[in-house]
């Protein structure tokens, strides 16, 4: 398991690090934009300045920054965890926990990237097949959206906004794929390095203080 595993692990760090490299600067300057616009409402507002457009702006700045976020934070563990019961548990135990609760995160994930595709006006028709063997939810039933509704004020279609649901989605379902690789090689070899989480050792602080390491070699699968 451990050769088939280790190459599998490395190759979706290499993905998801450099999906990691693209989305964080996209979320501060989201994050900047977001913080911009609501300053910029509120002094308007005082002020008496038209300036309608502003939360149209937040209202497409929000999601775009929540799926940007989602993938990163998800693969990092920055998300918000009840993690008590799964600490208290032995070290295969608790690879066996996770990995149950992955696999569980990944049926939700897929279901997700279904349903965000039918919201850009695209029918994943093998998807929903699979999804419907699985679990037995019938998505084909739910039609693409097609209507090109456009933001008021600004003229922007929705469904240009929503483009980035399948993509945060997408990425989120690799993070799972590595997470799920790690679970799978921590049942088997509970020490091997690479099934360390994510968080406790992969930080932009760590790889500045260690340039040409291990993390840098790709001896590390982590």
């Amino acid at each position: 398991m451990k050769p088939v595993l280790l190459p599998v692990i490395l190759a979706l760090r290499t993905v998801n690090r450099l999906i990691e490299r693209v989305f964080n600067p996209v979320s501060a300057l989201l994050t900047v934009a977001m913080l911009c616009t609501v300053v910029w409402t509120v002094v308007a507002r005082l002020s008496g300045i038209s300036a309608p457009w502003t939360e149209k702006v937040m209202l497409i700045l929000l999601p775009v920054l929540a799926f940007t976020v989602a993938p990163v934070a998800y693969r990092r563990g920055a998300n918000v965890a009840l993690d008590l019961l799964r600490d208290a548990m032995p070290g295969r135990m608790r690879h066996v926990h996770s990995l149950g609760m992955h696999l569980v995160i990944l049926v939700l994930l897929l279901v997700a990237f279904d349903l965000a595709l039918r919201k850009i006006g695209v029918n994943p028709a093998p998807l929903s097949a699979a999804i419907d063997a699985v679990t037995g939810l019938d998505l084909s039933e739910i039609r693409p959206f097609r209507a090109r509704m456009k933001i008021p004020v600004i003229g922007i279609e929705w469904r240009t906004v929503f483009m980035v649901m399948p993509l945060g989605i997408g990425a989120m379902i690799l993070a799972n794929v590595e997470l799920l690789a790690r679970h799978a090689l921590g049942i088997a070899h509970p020490h091997e390095p690479g099934v360390e989480p994510v968080r406790s050792f992969e930080s932009l602080l760590s790889d500045n203080a260690r340039p040409g390491g291990i993390l840098h070699t790709g001896s590390d699968p982590r």
